[in-house]
C-alpha cells in the first residue's frame, strides 16, 4: 500500500511507510470509539432484556463493569496518544523533508527551468502549498482511509449479526459516495480555476513590488491598486465557486443518508412486529445507524479537501520530477582550458547558440564581443553548466562538464554577472560568499583590491554596514565592485566577467582593471564587454553574431580581416 501513497501524494518511501502506520493506528482509534455503545449494550441487554424475556449471553456485576469502563478508558487513552504522534509527528516530518527536498532539487535544477516559472510561483509552492500540504495531510488523508477501513469492519460485523437490518442501514453510504464521486470532475474544474487566479494575485503582488520604483516614477499608484484588487474580487469569486461547488454535493449526500435511520425504523419495525428481532436488537441498530453516518460525512467532507490537494500535489510533483542536473563528485582536470565544440542551445521557440566553436585558453584573457543578443552571456552560463546544452559538447581541462555535478564544477568558477545581486548583510559578509570561512583580513585584502575601500570608509560601521536588500544603500559602481571583490576572494582557476566594469566610471574602470589583471595570472579568463577598449588588448577576440563565431583573433588580426569588428571600433570611437 505504501507505494501507492507514495505515488499519488508524491511522498518519500519514509513518509509512504509512516503514512501507512498512521491510516492503521487511525483506524484502531476509530474501532476503540465503539466501546462505550457496546459497554453500554452489554448493560441495558442485561438489566432491561430480563424484563423481556431476552436471554442474557453473560452477566456482570456493577464493579465488574466499572473495571471494564476504566480499562477501556486507559486503552482508549494510549491508543489515542499512540495515534496522535503516529499521525501529527510523522506528518510535519514529512512535510519538513518535503520542503527540504525541493529545496535541494531546486539548486540541482537548471536555470532554464526557473525562466519558466515565476518567482512568486515557487515561494507559494515552497510555503503556502506546503503549508495547506500538511493541513490536509494531517486533517483529512488519514482520516480518510482510516475511517473508510473502520466502517467497512462496522458494516461487516452489523452485516453479520443482522443482514436485513445492516442492509438498510448501509445501503445509502455507496449511493453517497457515488453522488460525491460524480461531482468531482466540476469540483476539480473550480479548485483549478480558483488556484490559477490565485497564483496570478501573488504573480501580481511580486511583480508590483519589484517594480515600485516605476509605479511611482510614472503616478501609477492608483491603477496598481485598481488592478490588485480587481484580481483580488476575482479570487473571492472563485473561492465562493470551489466552495459552494463541494459544500451543495456534500449537503445533498449527507441528507441522503439520512433516509437510511428511516429505512432502518420501517425493516426493523416490521421485523420487531414479525417477531424476528427483539426491541433492544432494534434500538440498537437505530443507534448505530445514526452514528456510522457521522464519520462517513466526515470522509465526503476530506474528499472534498483532496480535491484541493490534487492541484497542490501536481505541483509538488512536477519539482520532484523534473529532471536534474547530476554527474561526478570529483573531477581531475588536465588543465583550465573550456574548449566549446559544436554547441547548439536554444530555449523552447528560439534558437542562441547556432554551432560554436572556439578553445579559452588557461593564462589567456579571451573576450566574447558582438551585437546585442548574439549570445556572449548565454556562452558564459553555459560554460559554467547554469544551463545544459543541446548538442554539441563543453570540455574543461579535457573532461565534459555534462558529466560533472553542478556544485564541483562551480568550485573552479569565478563569476561577475553584469546584474549584481547582492544580500541584505554587512559588506564584509558579501564578501565572504566568495570564500567560506575567510578571516576579516582576506575578505579586507578582496576589498582593498577591489577598490572597495574607498566607500567603505565612508560607512557608518565600516565592513560592518548593512547595505539593505540587495545593496540598496550602495550606488550601481559600488555593488558592482562587492561583486568583483568576491570574485577575488574566491581566488578561482577560471574567471567569467560579463560587463563586470559596465557600472563604474572611468577613474575606477582603470583601478579595477590593474586589479584584474594580477588576479588573472595563469587562470582562464571569460570576459564581455560593449567597450571596446576594456577588450582590446585580451589576448583572444571571438566575434559573434546571431549564435555564431563570424571571427577569431587578437584586435590586429580582426582589424585586418573582420569588416564588423572595424565597424564596432568605429562606432566605440564615434
Amino acid at each position: 500500500m505504501y507505494k501507492y501513497l507514495k505515488k499519488r501524494y508524491a511522498m518519500s518511501e519514509q513518509g509512504a511507510k509512516n503514512l501507512q502506520k498512521s491510516i492503521l493506528s487511525h483506524t484502531i482509534l476509530n474501532l476503540t470509539k465503539m466501546f462505550p455503545p457496546i459497554i453500554g449494550f452489554m448493560f441495558l441487554f442485561q438489566y432491561l432484556g430480563g424484563l423481556e424475556g431476552i436471554p442474557v449471553p453473560a452477566e456482570l456485576t456493577l464493579v465488574q463493569y466499572v473495571v471494564i469502563i476504566a480499562v477501556m478508558l486507559l486503552v482508549m487513552f494510549f491508543v489515542a496518544r499512540w495515534d496522535y504522534v503516529r499521525l501529527y509527528d510523522n506528518v510535519y516530518n514529512e512535510s519538513a523533508n518535503s520542503r527540504i527536498d525541493i529545496a535541494n532539487r531546486l539548486k540541482k535544477l537548471p536555470l532554464s527551468y526557473f525562466g519558466k516559472r515565476d518567482v512568486a510561483d515557487l515561494s507559494a509552492t515552497m510555503m503556502n502549498d506546503m503549508q495547506l500540504y500538511e493541513q490536509i495531510f494531517s486533517h483529512s488523508v488519514p482520516h480518510i482511509y482510516a475511517t473508510s477501513f473502520s466502517t467497512v469492519i462496522i458494516s461487516i460485523m452489523l452485516l453479520a449479526y443482522n443482514w436485513q437490518l445492516g442492509l438498510a442501514a448501509l445501503w445509502v453510504i455507496p449511493v453517497a459516495l457515488l453522488m460525491f464521486s460524480l461531482s468531482k470532475k466540476q469540483q476539480k474544474r473550480a479548485v483549478i480555476r480558483y488556484v490559477k487566479t490565485n497564483r496570478e494575485v501573488f504573480d501580481d503582488l511580486q511583480e508590483k513590488i519589484d517594480r515600485i520604483q516605476e509605479i511611482k516614477a510614472y503616478n501609477l499608484e492608483d491603477k496598481a491598486v485598481e488592478t490588485f484588487y480587481e484580481k483580488m474580487d476575482v479570487v473571492t469569486k472563485e473561492k465562493l465557486k470551489s466552495e459552494f461547488s463541494s459544500s451543495i454535493f456534500l449537503s445533498l449526500a449527507g441528507m441522503l443518508m439520512k433516509l437510511g435511520i428511516v429505512s432502518v425504523a420501517i425493516v426493523g419495525a416490521n421485523m420487531l412486529i414479525a417477531g424476528q428481532i427483539n426491541v433492544l436488537v432494534y434500538i440498537a441498530y437505530l443507534i448505530l445507524t445514526a452514528s456510522i453516518y457521522l464519520p462517513v460525512e466526515g470522509i465526503l467532507t476530506f474528499m472534498a479537501m483532496i480535491v484541493l490537494l490534487d492541484g497542490v500535489v501536481e505541483r509538488i510533483k512536477e519539482i520532484k520530477t523534473m529532471p536534474v542536473q547530476e554527474g561526478k563528485q570529483e573531477m581531475q582536470p588536465k588543465g583550465y582550458d573550456i574548449d566549446f565544440k559544436d554547441v547548439v542551445f536554444g530555449y523552447e521557440d528560439y534558437s542562441v547558440i547556432n554551432g560554436v566553436s572556439f578553445t579559452a585558453k588557461q593564462g589567456e584573457v579571451t573576450a566574447l564581443i558582438g551585437p546585442s543578443g548574439s549570445g556572449k552571456t548565454t556562452l558564459t552560463k553555459l560554460a559554467a553548466r547554469f544551463w545544459d546544452i543541446q548538442q554539441g559538447k563543453i570540455l574543461l581541462g579535457g573532461e565534459d562538464i555534462s558529466q560533472i555535478d553542478p556544485e564541483t564544477l562551480l568550485k573552479n568558477y569565478a563569476i561577475v554577472f553584469q546584474d549584481v545581486v547582492l544580500f541584505n548583510a554587512s559588506i564584509k559578509d558579501n564578501i565572504r560568499i566568495g570564500k567560506k570561512g575567510a578571516t576579516d583580513e582576506e575578505v579586507a585584502c578582496a576589498a582593498k583590491i577591489a577598490r572597495c575601500d574607498e566607500f567603505i570608509e565612508r560607512m557608518p560601521n565600516g565592513m560592518d554596514t548593512v547595505i539593505g536588500e540587495n545593496g540598496k544603500r550602495l550606488s550601481g559602481g559600488e555593488r558592482q565592485r562587492i561583486s568583483i571583490a568576491r570574485a577575488i576572494l574566491k581566488d578561482a582557476p577560471i574567471i567569467l566577467l560579463d560587463e563586470a566594469t559596465a557600472s563604474l566610471d572611468v577613474e575606477n574602470e582603470s583601478l579595477i582593471q590593474e586589479a584584474l589583471s594580477e588576479l588573472i595570472k595563469n587562470k582562464t579568463v571569460i570576459v564581455i564587454a560593449h567597450r571596446m577598449r576594456t577588450i582590446r588588448g585580451a589576448d583572444k577576440i571571438v566575434l559573434l553574431n546571431q549564435g555564431k563565431v563570424e571571427a577569431v583573433g587578437t584586435d590586429e588580426e580582426l582589424q585586418a580581416k573582420s569588416e564588423e569588428y572595424r565597424k564596432m571600433l568605429e562606432k566605440s570611437v564615434a
